[in-house]
């Protein structure tokens, strides 16, 4: 065995990987990326990408259903299945070659195989051509996740979709069973209704996206069931059986046995780590969640570094490039980065969208004891209202002192809005501080700008506040 040498090994060429691996080379630092499938990973093939443009097309067709609200005719507007994979796969290929052309610009060697530790600092790379051995002072792991496969009686038995198979099938489904009622199941299950599938989704527990505040799960709710969705909530699903050309799903809700039957069933109850890197033999722990590492990104062996979905953190893309950046700077350079995860936005790309930042009501309730919450609807808003895009409401959330702990926005471009209130929820600002800043009219930005407003209104509510204005006004006329 005569190794190939290397500074840094990279595993896995999504986001984490292809990020930190960017960072090593502009380092510096000689550097290999090793991928078993494709360049881009999940994100670019099978996730964000792919689905963020599948309901870009629900959402044009839902719009141009509405067509006659604007002013403007269109006859008998239709879906057509295979337009829609085209143009997944054009979106997809543009964006593969953005990534291509920056990887030609890097000195980064790129290897396609599957690989796995034969010792702490040897990995054993399987290639179309044979086998390769790199041997490197540093690792950083970024394999990502795979789906999450229940023991369900019955599942081995029919042939089932998940986020990564769903964008494949021939023809759309005319009816779709999904188990699972997180962002996954919630995106697919609106998309897939406003083609016209009939769907029904099951959730396990008693709401919708339950890492979000309580309001917008109940709001999701209600947009889901407002484009034809079933939602079932406490949903335990007992078994799934072939009958003829279409699957019974079997579940008990509220102590009553239910079953539906569909023609597809897909499944989004979570994601679960890849673990074929023999890690063992590197001396690298993983346990249900995935890789554990420490605030700098380090696992059990030193010199070996994880970031992105194989650490369980976050799983989310953004979250994936942040930790690529400081695990790469952290195997490379002396002084060691903290990974902060104190302020992450997130999207649910529902239409409306749904943002996430900071505490939710009750965790700041749990966190501060006396809280505030001001809630803005989208239907006072006089954008919204033009664009027609009236549904769902800001609501943030503070301390008894007005500093903004939580923001949630269920509503047009939420995914957008939100990151106008990552900084104030990083610093401490007060919310009144929204008020205090000039916002364009007409937009929907305007929104924080009333939630500033109403604490203003809050204030000046008050009895002893009204009590001082009224007698300083007497004294000034």
């Amino acid at each position: 065995m005569n190794p190939e040498i290397y500074d840094v090994v990279v595993v896995g060429a999504g986001t984490g990987g292809l990020v930190s691996a960017f960072v090593c080379d502009s380092l510096g630092a000689k550097t290999a990326l090793v991928e078993r499938a494709k360049m881009g990973g999940e994100c670019l093939w099978t996730g964000c990408v792919p689905s963020k443009a599948l309901i870009k097309s629900a959402k044009v067709f839902e719009m141009v259903s509405r067509a006659a609200e604007f002013g403007v005719h269109v006859e008998n507007p239709r879906i057509i299945w295979r337009a829609v994979q085209l143009r997944l796969a054009a979106v997809r290929d543009e964006i593969k070659l953005l990534e291509r052309a920056e990887m030609n610009r890097s000195k980064i060697d790129f290897i396609q195989g599957e690989a796995k530790f034969v010792d702490s600092h040897t990995l054993e790379v399987q290639t179309k051509s044979g086998v390769r051995h790199l041997r490197a002072t540093k690792f950083i792991l970024a394999t990502g996740t795979k789906n999450r496969i229940p023991d369900l009686p019955g599942l081995g038995d029919v042939t089932y979709l998940t986020h990564e198979t769903i964008y494949d099938v021939p023809s759309l489904p005319r009816s779709l069973a999904i188990l699972g009622g997180g962002p996954i199941g919630c995106e697919f299950a609106q998309a897939f209704a406003r083609f016209g599938c009939k769907v029904t989704l099951l959730q396990k527990s008693e709401r919708l996206l339950p890492k979000e505040d309580r309001d917008l799960s109940e709001a999701c709710r209600r947009l889901l069931q407002n484009d034809g969705v079933q939602v079932v909530l406490n949903a335990q699903t007992r078994r799934v059986a072939k009958n003829g050309d279409r699957i019974r799903v079997e579940f008990e809700s509220e102590g009553e046995e239910q079953s539906i039957e569909a023609g597809q069933v897909l499944l989004a109850i979570g994601k679960a780590p890849h673990d074929t890197l023999n890690l063992g033999a590197a001396g690298v722990t993983m346990n249900e969640n995935g890789i554990v590492v420490d605030e700098h990104l380090q696992t059990g062996a030193r010199h070996i570094f994880a970031c992105g979905d194989a650490t369980g953190k976050y799983l989310f893309t953004h979250v994936a490039e942040y930790q690529a950046k400081i695990a790469a700077q952290n195997a490379l350079l002396p002084f060691k980065a903290k990974a902060d995860y104190r302020v992450v936005p997130w999207t649910t790309f529902t239409d409306p969208e749904i943002a996430h930042l900071g505490l939710t009501e009750d965790e700041a309730r749990l966190a501060h004891g006396e809280i505030k919450t001001y809630r803005v609807p989208f239907d006072h808003l006089d954008r919204a209202i033009i664009e027609g895009e009236t549904f769902g409401f800001l609501k943030v959330v503070t301390t008894g002192s007005g500093r903004i702990v939580g923001a949630h926005i269920i509503g047009p471009q939420a995914g957008e809005l939100i990151h106008a209130f990552v900084p104030a929820v990083r610093d401490g600002a007060l919310l009144q501080e929204f008020a205090e800043a000039i916002h364009v009219y007409p937009t929907l930005a305007e929104i924080g700008h009333r939630a500033g407003n109403e604490f203003y209104r809050d204030t000046l509510d008050a009895k002893p506040v009204r009590w001082l204005l009224k007698h300083l006004v007497k004294s000034s006329a």
